[in-house]
């Protein structure tokens, strides 16, 4: 797939606005490119508006919504929605990404957070979804991670003693593997992640809470709960300026039809409910993200993941206050969450759904034995950094190594990154052409008399989705129905609302022994009486917020 920039390392804010920049200049016909607020760093959160305006403004077309790094570190994800942005500008000229450019407009917001982004490429360690200190002003004691070593990765460490649990693996000695209940004799070690303890008492040593508990994918104002009940959600619903921003951006484009949020990591396309059983949710709607699943699973090998049912590990607490259950339950529209990279399906470790809730040792053990066999083979061993012995400032001798988990884990690996993002454009190509996209079909005049018409027009629903999206919407109130105007120069125009044009999702169709079977209700016809002398010209026009506009002009005869 052709694209204007390499993707083979990941960009940090200023890469990112400058290669953001180079391609609205590059088409300035096609694209638009704005920041949408400055974050509490001064930083832009970027938005790019995609379409051909020779069919239309980008507001009258049905709309295709991307995004990335709701969660800073998963960087793979704002780099997958960077790359379909570029994949689409760079091949504008070629017939498929052509039509879909007439058809359709775009919306990328490929980094959500660039402040928590940046500080995740710019130092060893992690980071939820921004550097800002939540809920807690001030560290809380226990032992913080760090790059105590100086190689710029935060791994792990092991200390010899008679009370530890592990010891290390007869098969691969870079692998720890849990000491067994009558295990009294050899060395044993307790592994922690690499880092100082604060407020040490020479004793107890617990991993202390992220000084930044900020999760942007808990803060929209669906099934809300506090940080009481959910870990990162925030003071209130929409309290951070980076998701208000999305919550307002795609309240003010009611065009938008469908959504992608990248994260990572896992390797599966996840869709709502997260907060309640898929059994309470409109079975029709549930139906539709299956069927469109089969697509996604198609072009990328991702399975196609229930959040409530199936991927929350059985005995956790359900999350509360995504931004995919907002779109969905809130305002109506289809959303996907895709989580990139999938390292443990590639190291032969299959999905399980529902996820447990833990590993067995020997589960734990097999898993390690799998990832270090695919790093050997895929990194030249590059993801894992061998034991290394070292005095801590407050443990004494250590030993410092483990897996790189923030390029090998949880983002993909940067020889691996273009094939990641290659397969999402390639779905997303296909998902665009399922919006709702209004015709008109056929518009006849029959003369009733000198200067009365009747004039028929039949228009109808193009694509697979229905104009309403989702029975949700109807539920909601939100939908928009759709409407159909006649207009004549001298008198003026006449508006019918119509309801909603069925897609084809909801034909009912079957084959039996007495041959075909078709219910459908994509197309709806329309009637008015228009007072005109013959030869005047008149348009018939049809209009859905969410599918799209389209007219067919005629002469009366």
């Amino acid at each position: 797939m052709n694209t204007t920039f390499s993707y083979d390392r990941y960009w940090r804010f200023e890469d990112l606005t400058a290669n953001l920049k180079v391609l609205a200049e590059r088409y300035p016909e096609l694209s638009k490119l704005e920041s949408l607020a400055k974050t509490p760093e001064g930083r832009d959160i970027w938005a790019m508006t995609i379409t051909d305006p020779s069919t239309g403004p980008a507001a009258g077309k049905p709309a295709f919504y991307v995004d990335g790094s709701h969660h800073a570190g998963e960087v793979t994800g704002s780099m997958s929605a960077a790359y379909f942005a570029d994949f689409l500008l760079t091949n504008s000229g070629t017939s498929r990404v052509g039509k879909l450019l007439r058809d359709y407009t775009f919306y990328v917001l490929p980094r959500i957070s660039p402040d928590g982004a940046e500080y995740y490429l710019t130092t060893p360690d992690r980071v939820r979804s921004v550097n800002r200190p939540y809920p807690c002003e001030q560290p809380l004691p226990g032992l913080r991670a760090a790059d105590m070593d100086g190689d710029g990765v935060i791994r792990s460490m092991r200390v010899k003693s008679p009370y530890g649990m592990w010891k290390v693996s007869p098969i691969d000695p870079r692998l720890m593997v849990q000491r067994k209940p009558d295990e009294t004799e050899g060395e044993f070690y307790n592994v922690y992640p690499e880092g100082y303890i604060e407020g040490y008492d020479g004793l107890e040593i617990n991993e202390a809470p992220s000084p930044y508990g900020s999760d942007f994918n808990r803060n929209y104002p669906i099934a809300w709960a506090p940080e009481s009940g959910q870990k990162g959600a925030g003071i209130y619903p929409l309290s951070n300026i980076e998701t208000r921003t999305v919550a307002d951006f795609i309240i003010g484009h009611k065009n938008i039809g469908s959504v992608i949020t990248f994260h990572t990591w896992g390797g599966m396309f996840l869709f709502p409910p997260g907060f309640i059983p898929s059994k309470k949710a409109d079975p029709e709607d549930m139906a539709r993200y299956h069927e469109i699943g089969k697509i996604a699973t198609e072009e990328t090998g991702y399975p196609v993941v229930n959040l409530f049912d199936e991927y929350t590990p059985e005995g956790e607490d359900i999350s509360s206050g995504a931004m995919d259950d907002w779109c969905h339950f809130d305002r109506g529209i289809p959303a996907y969450t895709i989580e990139c990279w999938d390292l443990k399906p590639r190291a032969g470790i299959p999905h399980v759904w529902p996820q447990p809730a833990s590993l067995t040792p020997d589960e734990q053990t097999e898993e390690m034995a799998k990832l270090m066999k695919w790093n050997d083979e895929n990194l030249d061993g590059e993801g894992f950094s061998g034991w290394t012995p070292a005095v801590h400032p407050q443990l004494g001798f250590v030993e410092y190594g483990g897996f790189d988990y923030k390029f090998m884990f949880q983002n993909a690996p940067p020889k691996f990154l273009r094939q990641e993002a290659e397969k999402h454009t390639r779905y997303i190509l296909r998902a665009a052409t399922l919006l709702p996209k209004v015709t008109v079909d056929r518009v006849d005049a029959r003369k009733l008399g000198e200067g009365v018409y009747e004039v028929t027009a039949v228009v109808g629903n193009l694509g697979y989705l229905p104009t309403y999206l989702t029975k949700e919407a109807l539920k909601l109130g939100v939908d928009s129905p759709v409407k159909v105007c006649v207009s004549l120069p001298a008198e003026g125009g006449s508006t019918r609302e119509i309801g909603h044009l069925q897609g084809r999702s909801n034909v009912q169709t079957s084959f039996g022994a007495f041959g075909f079977s078709t219910r459908s209700e994509q197309q709806r016809a329309v009637k008015w009486i228009v007072r005109a002398e013959a030869g005047s010209r008149y348009t018939v026009r049809v209009e859905s917020k969410t599918g799209g506009c389209a007219e067919m002009t005629k002469t009366l005869a």
